[in-house]
């Protein structure tokens, strides 16, 4: 068994692991004790990249290899890692997000405040580089800084604790992507990405 552990321990802290829904702030999708399968790494990134710039065969998958490579140029620009040759052929961590409604597990900004949540769970709203509208507040436009997003919970009922708080998450705070929940076996299935039917972030004209 101690021959086992040392992989296991490298898996568990470079590719995939599993974390348990606290609260009711993303509900109606997650609910308190959920568990989820969060991925924390991209396996070849390599081979993602030639597909985002190779011809897509519709509209939805051409915005989402558009909003991919605008997110890996941002990311590079700002000196922020997108691989150098071994980690970025062989796999990338955190995982480069680029979609619109992922859900997240992160590292909360006000960890140190709040050391019992120091794990947060929330949906991706607006990618770095993209103006963001705040819900709650038709007037609060905000600027997602390159290698960073914004995120909000999905129960608006609630006095959320997210981005509207604290502001942008680094993408050096995040611990990976929730793909799954793994349990109950009642709620076994894949994580949707969820969008609003009204759009509330877009790339600005003239991006700097």
């Amino acid at each position: 068994m101690a021959l086992s552990a040392p992989p296991i321990v490298f898996f568990k802290d470079n590719f995939y692991s599993l974390y348990r829904v606290e609260g009711s702030s993303m509900e109606p999708s997650l609910y308190h004790g959920d568990v989820l399968l969060v991925r924390k790494s991209d396996v070849f990134p390599g081979t993602m990249w030639k597909r985002w710039m190779s011809l897509a065969s519709s509209y939805e998958e051409e915005e989402d290899h558009q909003n991919a490579v605008r997110v890996m140029a941002l990311d590079a620009s700002m000196g922020s890692p997108i691989g150098d040759w071994w980690s970025g052929n062989t796999y990338l961590k955190p995982p480069m997000i680029h979609r619109i409604g992922s859900v997240i597990v992160f590292k909360a900004p006000d960890a140190t405040k709040y050391p019992s949540r120091e794990f947060r769970v929330k949906r991706v709203i607006g990618l770095g580089g993209q103006i963001c509208r705040a819900s709650g507040n038709f007037h609060r436009l905000e600027k997602v800084p390159p290698f960073s997003l914004w995120v909000e919970g999905d129960n608006q009922q609630l006095a959320q604790v997210d981005s509207r708080k604290y502001g942008a998450v680094c993408k050096n705070n995040v611990i990976g992507l929730a793909e799954f929940i793994v349990w109950p076996p009642s709620r076994f299935g894949v994580i949707p990405c969820l969008t609003s039917p009204m759009p509330r972030s877009w790339w600005p004209n003239n991006p700097e």
